[in-house]
């Protein structure tokens, strides 16, 4: 009798604690989101990611984690830390009302550091309308497009409406994008060295790089009539034709190497151009939708 009589006093002093103790966590949790967001809208975004790392997860309820979440990635995406942004905004939940947004720029950080996660993160997002269901495909077929997997891009695509503000435009530059990617000339940098070892300089022609053939002829070629006015003058055992010889070799050889060499640098600053180009247009839509 008397330890239930103990209880009945207790209980309620009990629950007025928890309720306090609680109270004080979400009013302070409250300040300090608060603060960080300040501090993120002021473009202070170490200090703002410092207060959020500070920000303990234990016994906060589920909205408050999926706001800690969205701020630290929030906050991160701002700052171009993308793998911290990712890693955050996937984390919160699909019950929160940031929650599409959360989720479509998480994986859009992770595509754009090639994660090959980031496709399954697009195909798991929960949509709420007809925009977001186009976007999705819109965003997969970016996806599909940066690996150069064309079939994939040209099924997905025909999902496209052409009619959505959102991404409008940029579902057509897509599609341009993809046109001259499918019809980009491959060019061997075999060939290439073997133009130059012809004619010194034309495989860089050849590669597209006019300018600098032209300016690797010239010099090979010069050295070649060095060479072949030593030879003439004080014979293949002079001094004078050994060292215009040697120069010559070792122009002639780079020039072949360097021929070999910008075919490959024009081939990997075209893909640079393509990918960057298709992750704009990736990135568009979204800022549209969700800012």
């Amino acid at each position: 009798m008397a330890g239930r009589r103990l209880y009945r006093l207790l209980l309620p002093l009990l629950l007025v604690g928890a309720v306090n103790v609680q109270a004080q966590l979400n009013g302070g949790f409250s300040s300090d989101i608060s603060f960080a967001k300040y501090l993120h809208d002021k473009e202070m975004y170490a200090h703002a990611h410092w207060v959020l790392t500070q920000m303990p997860e234990t016994r906060l309820s589920l909205p408050q984690k999926d706001s800690l979440y969205y701020w630290r990635g929030w906050n991160a995406y701002a700052s171009k830390t993308l793998k911290v942004a990712a890693e955050n905004l996937m984390r919160v939940s699909d019950s929160a009302d940031w929650a599409q947004k959360s989720h479509f720029f998480g994986a859009y950080c992770m595509a754009y550091q090639r994660d090959t996660a980031a496709y399954t993160a697009v195909q798991h997002i929960q949509l709420k309308d007809s925009i977001e269901h186009e976007l999705r495909y819109f965003e997969l077929a970016g996806i599909r497009l940066l690996q150069r997997d064309v079939k994939a891009y040209d099924s997905l695509r025909k999902h496209f409406t052409f009619s959505s503000y959102v991404m409008e435009g940029e579902e057509r530059k897509m599609d341009a994008y993809y046109n001259k990617i499918m019809h980009q000339k491959r060019k061997s940098p075999l060939l290439a060295g073997l133009y130059s070892a012809v004619i010194p300089g034309a495989g860089k022609i050849y590669a597209g790089k006019k300018g600098q053939g032209i300016g690797a002829f010239f010099p090979v070629a010069l050295l070649a009539g060095l060479t072949i006015e030593a030879y003439n003058v004080g014979g293949a055992k002079s001094a004078r034709f050994i060292t215009y010889s040697t120069l010559f070799s070792l122009f002639y050889a780079g020039n072949i190497w360097g021929s070999v060499v910008a075919v490959k640098v024009k081939q990997r600053e075209q893909n640079n151009y393509y990918d960057n180009q298709i992750l704009l247009n990736m990135h568009i839509p979204l800022r549209n939708l969700y800012n």
